[in-house]
């Protein structure tokens, strides 16, 4: 088959997701990717390291011009789109996050959350006109299919275009969940020794980093249990964990060979995040066949099927509400009183995920059965390569013939 036929462009914007670099291996049947994006193939970056460097711009911005211009832009109800040069030997284009002006070509359109479309601020879209311009962008012949993430995604997408959401959008929403290859070839296994727990994030309270320690210390009272840290921790609760005991803190951002490593040892990743619309490092961590802790938050339950391969435990403080949308105006930062609330998680809550690590670590039989179930998600399950090259082969044909 010729690929002046099949050539699908696939364009990442300026702030790319770091999952984008592993979706690329998802190629349909028939068809080839072509990205004007080098950036996202890159072969040696690492999702942590692409996620902190992320942070610094995300930091920068706020301490710039930029981040005010991005309030106000969204005060106004600013819905961002783009445009994209033509790519001649192409059929179609996979825009990732990006909606597009004009497009010469049919497209297909994913994302992770309808607000970033908007800049990460939902108050772009309580403005009625803003409503309007995405329902006519998104209404566009050339837009053949909107592919959230998520159905948590979905939902959000149709609760900002209102109630009920226009037909014509429905009829070409499909969620379609994102994919990773298998790192490992077997579950991970319980060595003798403690249950080694592995926390990753970039904003240490914002992921739940305060909760993670504070389970970790309650736990290990009763029992065997350490904790690795992947983080930018702040300097105060680097002396409070260096007087626990049992947590050890990972230069940031780690190494791509180090994470790997710590992955291959580890039992169980603790993601209590409150801001996440994915959380691809749960995806990692199945890939390397360990089960994941979590709470229920947005896409969470619809990756980590709870007993299976993974326990999920009911959070507080999230970002985002059942509709799928942000809680308050501005997403990026959120409010004050929020960000300090992360910093003083409930006894309750603590205790919640306190009693799921116990139950991983006084039970080696359930950490069999979860973590077989976390690495059968990624190799022929929903999370699988298969399943997604499936679902957009079928989207891509029908989007070019339709």
């Amino acid at each position: 088959m010729g690929i002046d036929q099949r050539a699908v462009c696939f364009h990442v914007g300026r702030f790319g997701h770091p999952y984008f670099q592993e979706q690329l291996q998802a190629v349909p049947e028939g068809f080839s990717y072509r990205t004007p994006d080098s950036e996202i193939e890159q072969s040696g970056s690492h999702v942590p390291r692409r996620i902190a460097l992320q942070g610094v711009r995300l930091r920068k911005m706020r301490e710039g011009l930029e981040w005010a211009a991005i309030r106000g832009l969204s005060s106004a109800g600013y819905i961002r789109r783009v445009r994209l040069r033509p790519q001649a030997d192409c059929v179609l284009v996979h825009s990732a996050q990006q909606l597009l002006r004009r497009s010469a070509l049919p497209y297909v359109l994913d994302f992770e959350c309808v607000e970033v479309f908007a800049l990460y601020q939902r108050v772009s879209l309580s403005r009625p006109w803003a409503r309007a311009r995405l329902i006519a962008a998104m209404s566009e012949d050339s837009c053949r299919f909107l592919l959230p993430w998520s159905r948590a995604a979905e939902r959000g997408l149709h609760a900002a275009l209102g109630a009920p959401a226009p037909d014509r959008l429905r009829a070409k929403t499909v969620c379609v969940l994102p994919a990773i290859r298998p790192r490992a070839d077997r579950p991970a296994r319980r060595s003798p020794g403690p249950l080694r727990v592995l926390f990753v994030g970039t904003a240490f309270e914002a992921k739940g980093g305060v909760e993670a320690i504070r389970a970790i210390t309650k736990v290990r009272s009763t029992h065997d249990v350490v904790l690795d840290v992947i983080s930018d921790v702040p300097a105060h609760w680097r002396a409070e964990i260096a007087r626990v005991g049992g947590i050890e803190i990972h230069s940031w951002p780690t190494p791509a060979a180090r994470v790997d490593e710590l992955f291959r040892r580890s039992h169980l990743l603790l993601f209590p995040s409150h801001m996440d619309t994915l959380g691809f490092v749960m995806l990692e961590a199945m890939a390397h066949g360990v089960p994941v802790l979590a709470t229920r938050h947005f896409a969470v339950p619809e990756l980590v099927e709870d007993g299976v391969s993974g326990l999920v435990v009911d959070g507080e403080n999230t970002l985002y509400g059942e509709d799928g949308l942000c809680r308050f105006d501005h997403t990026l930062p959120p409010p004050r009183s929020f960000r300090h609330a992360l910093a003083s998680p409930s006894e309750a809550y603590v205790t919640r995920l306190a009693d799921s690590l116990a139950r991983v670590a006084a039970a080696p039989d359930l950490h069999e059965r979860l973590a077989a179930g976390a690495l059968s998600r990624v190799t022929d399950g929903p999370l699988s390569m298969s399943r997604r090259r499936a679902a957009l082969g079928e989207i891509y044909r029908r989007a070019i013939e339709s």
